[in-house]
């Protein structure tokens, strides 16, 4: 009897264990097949970010490169990557890596980094010097020192090439958003693409006679959301005010002025960006403030703001000299190739008035706004006061300069 009951325990134990043992492989298996798929899956989506990050270094070195990459064999696997344009500049990169038959998708929005995310831009400080009532705000980027005379003050983050220089040591400038050394950031961009913008869906202003005279041209915008303006070619007489809405002078925004000089003033309704180019006239290029120009609202303080100016010069930016003006305000983000903004004459002044500047100015040089004493204060010409428009860091002035570089706005992986 109790050798019988051994043999059925035997036999029974057996096909216990036959039973787990089957599962514990099948188990097994159908673990090694999991991990299996998923290191396809995670080196397939591997290989799609090496493709793009690939891809993002090519638009560096060449902001135009369109060509992408097609089955690049790496890492034992393969990638295709696809550029496409979004927008009139911004670029998107379809990365699709591929290992052990798996496929997997990575798309990055990148936009260029344009230059109105700056408050100041300079390329050169020279002997100028960011004094005592001057106040800037934004981001700052100098590619030089950053002079310092006596207690300027910056609100933003400071970025310089070279160092920050004081006056003396009675000078203690302040930097709420700190200081860092980088790289310089080349003040270029190509012309010819706001160039065609103006041409394709905006206004041009140019010497239709083809005589080679410079064209000037009055602006003044109305708050009501039209534009008057006046037109004269080299040394003739003015063109009588003709006066229609932005939005069909310039459906685009985009109000260019060829081979001549641009005078604005008035309150800015919608959006724009004008730009005075050379052509190849030293005299030409200019655009000159001849009183406040400002935004039908306020962007400090009403969030409803939607006015936007965009003043780009291929040579300077001048505030014409008016002794009986008081304070100048100023609403706009300003692009002065060759030059800078420009105070006219402002040693002249009788006294020391606010230059209230909403946006920012990126420049070749830095330049002087006001005279000061033995002490620091300023007496004459015009304090700058700068505050930024922080609407900058997420849109432009239609067409607005960028540089260079990208910079990545949304990274998805699939």
């Amino acid at each position: 009897m109790g050798g019988k009951i051994s043999v059925i325990l035997v036999m029974l134990f057996s096909a216990l264990f036959a039973l787990f043992g089957r599962n514990i492989l099948n188990n097994s298996v159908t673990i090694t097949e999991n991990f299996s798929d998923y290191y396809s899956v995670t080196r397939a989506q591997s290989i799609a970010i090496s493709g793009a990050n690939m891809a993002i270094n090519k638009l560096y070195l060449n902001k135009t490169w369109m060509a992408g990459f097609s089955n690049i064999s790496f890492a034992d696997g393969s990638y295709d990557v696809d550029i496409d344009t979004v927008g009139w500049d911004s670029r998107r990169i379809t990365s699709v890596g591929t290992y052990n038959g798996v496929s997997k998708k990575v798309e990055i929005l990148l936009e260029p980094e344009n230059f109105a995310l700056f408050g100041n831009f300079y390329n050169v400080f020279g002997s100028v010097w960011a004094a005592t009532g001057d106040t800037f705000s934004g981001r700052f980027h100098a590619n030089d020192w950053v002079n310092c005379y006596y207690n300027p003050v910056f609100l933003g983050p400071v970025t310089t090439s070279k160092g920050i220089k004081l006056y003396n040591a009675s000078s203690h400038p302040e930097f709420f958003g700190g200081t860092k050394i980088t790289e310089p950031v080349p003040l270029t961009f190509d012309t010819s693409v706001i160039r065609t913008a103006a041409y394709d869906n905006g206004k041009i202003f140019r010497d239709s006679t083809n005589s080679g005279k410079v064209t000037t041209v009055d602006l003044n915008f109305l708050a009501d959301g039209n534009v008057k303006y006046r037109l004269k070619l080299g040394s003739g007489a003015y063109t009588g005010y003709s006066t229609v809405p932005l939005t069909t002078l310039a459906p685009n925004g985009v109000i260019y002025v060829e081979k001549g000089n641009l005078n604005v003033q008035g309150t800015l309704n919608g959006r724009a960006t004008i730009v005075a180019s050379q052509k190849g006239d030293a005299s030409a290029g200019q655009i000159f403030i001849t009183n406040s120009i400002t935004y039908e609202k306020d962007p400090l303080t009403n969030p409803a703001c939607d006015d936007m100016l965009g003043m780009v010069a291929e040579n300077k930016v001048t505030v014409t000299k008016d002794i009986t003006r008081g304070d100048i305000t100023i609403h706009s983000s300003i692009f002065s190739q060759k030059d800078g903004l420009v105070i006219q004459d402002y040693a002249s002044y009788p006294a020391a008035y606010k230059m209230n500047l909403v946006g920012g100015i990126i420049g070749q040089n830095v330049q002087a706004t006001a005279k000061y004493n033995s002490s620091g204060i300023p007496t004459n010409g015009y304090s700058y006061v700068h505050k930024y428009d922080q609407r900058f860091t997420k849109v432009r002035p239609p067409f607005f300069p960028s540089t260079k570089y990208f910079r990545v706005v949304s990274w998805y992986e699939e």
